[in-house]
């Protein structure tokens, strides 16, 4: 962090050997699964740290270098639990088609501020409600993040992912929250 100031040069240069060196790691585990890989998940919670003007110098170039590297119809998923708000707007043009984020940001302003230009995954809160919550209150929150989401362009999940510990009631609840949606 102390580099975007004091030695941009030099960070720059690390995340140019970073991003190739990524790119070269996924298309080494492409090259051993061979042709059923269609997409990328990338996790990057460091550039929640930055600001917006930050993220476009130190961040963006080099994300959208690792999605070109691979198929213009490959899924290509972006996890970020950190501050994405500065940025959101950004990200289509990164090359990220699903954007996997905390569940503090509300969907329908994810929405907004991409403009609907990704899909969304996530967003029940996967600790308090997913694995300290009750079956119905997972249940209530699914609903709600899918009334959020008009219930298109939404992969419904924990924000963030599944937390230790969540009970099987609770991911079921997410399922029938799914079902009952659907029937409306």
């Amino acid at each position: 962090m102390l580099d975007t100031t004091d030695n941009p040069q030099g960070l720059h240069r690390l995340l140019a050997f970073a991003a190739e060196n990524a790119v070269a790691w996924l298309k080494a585990q492409v090259e051993v699964l061979g042709d059923s890989v269609e997409g990328l998940f990338i996790l990057d919670d460091i550039a929640g740290f930055l600001s917006r003007k930050q993220y476009l110098e130190f961040a963006h170039p080099y994300l959208k270098q690792i999605c070109q590297a691979f198929p213009k119809e490959w899924a290509k998923v972006y996890h970020n639990d950190a501050r994405i708000e500065p940025f959101l707007e950004d990200l289509p043009e990164a090359g990220f088609d699903v954007v996997n984020c905390s569940h503090n940001l509300d969907v329908a302003e994810i929405r907004r501020r991409t403009s609907g230009k990704m899909c969304l995954m996530g967003n029940v809160s996967p600790l308090e409600i997913g694995s300290q919550g009750t079956p119905q209150e997972v249940k209530a929150a699914a609903l709600d993040v899918l009334r959020k989401a008009d219930g298109c362009g939404i992969i419904l999940s924990m924000g963030g992912g599944v937390s230790p510990g969540m009970p099987k009631a609770n991911i079921l609840a997410m399922v029938e929250a799914v079902q009952e949606f659907n029937t409306r």
